[in-house]
């Protein structure tokens, strides 16, 4: 009696199949999560007032991202902000990216981000260069309000009032510079004002040019015109801002890192100063 020969099938059985095809989609799912996924990044802030969770990350306008939580930092010196950019905006998180808290600026000159007395104040991101990155020092002003270049001088004064970094600095009511950064002096008996001036502006700071805070009020009553308000102070006190003056017997060009005494309010014959400044050396 022959015995019949069995044949035995080199692929698996079907029944495997459902499990792998399972296995299969499981990882394809996962994997799309993955590429899906937020980017995490971490942003400190000197203050974060008016900076919640939920508060939206933009990018010319529209929204990459928003922010997670906000925590203390260990020393109590800073704000750190955790947000979520999302992954088709990943490439703004590089090294030398740039993000600032963008919030109302109200100013007789003008005013500026007005829709955020509506949506609320927001954090705008400038894309840099560089590697990935997931850790940020935010700015305190947007970055048109930090120049990198220009002459910079040194302003001391008793005290720093309303004055803060990236707020202007004018010469004949112009916008000419930038206030940096301030710290006490080595004695604690002043304050010290970084003052950063456009590069074609820096031939109208002399050595004998002086600098005042702008930021008061200024009223010139008369007796046959009345009262008259001066429109840059008004500014300046919402503001906050420094001027400053050269007179017509011009000195040498200040070098780098001159020292000016910030005057609290400018003398009656500065602001009549006019004088025909020409490059020298």
């Amino acid at each position: 009696m022959e015995t019949a020969e069995v044949k035995r099938s080199h692929w698996p059985s079907p029944i495997w199949l459902v499990p792998l095809l399972s296995l299969i989609v499981a990882a394809w799912l996962l994997y799309d999560q993955l590429l899906q996924r937020d980017v995490q990044i971490e942003i400190s802030f000197e203050n974060g007032a008016g900076i919640k969770s939920g508060v939206e990350l933009r990018y010319r306008g529209v929204p990459v991202g928003s922010v997670d939580e906000i925590v203390l930092s260990d020393d109590l010196k800073t704000v750190n902000v955790h947000a979520s950019l999302n992954r088709d905006a990943e490439k703004l998180a590089r090294e030398k990216s740039k993000f600032w808290i963008v919030e109302p600026e109200l100013g007789i000159a003008g005013a500026r981000n007005l829709d955020t007395l509506v949506s609320g104040k927001y954090i705008a991101v400038e894309p840099g260069e560089g590697e990935p990155e997931k850790t940020f020092k935010g700015l305190e002003t947007p970055p048109d309000q930090q120049p990198d270049l220009g002459l910079k001088i040194t302003l001391v004064a008793n005290q720093l009032g309303s004055l803060k970094k990236g707020r202007h600095i004018y010469y004949r009511d112009l916008e000419v510079g930038t206030i940096g950064e301030s710290e006490l002096s080595q004695d604690g008996r002043f304050v010290e004002i970084q003052a950063i001036i456009k590069p074609e502006y820096s031939k109208l700071v002399r050595t004998n040019s002086k600098f005042w805070n702008s930021s008061g009020l200024t009223v010139d009553v008369g007796l046959f015109k009345g009262a008259e308000v001066q429109a840059s102070s008004l500014e300046n006190l919402l503001r906050g801002g420094i001027s400053f003056a050269t007179p017509p017997e011009a000195g040498n060009l200040a070098e780098p890192g001159t020292r000016f005494e910030l005057h609290r309010e400018a003398e009656d014959d500065w602001r009549e100063w006019a004088p025909i400044l020409k490059w020298q050396g």
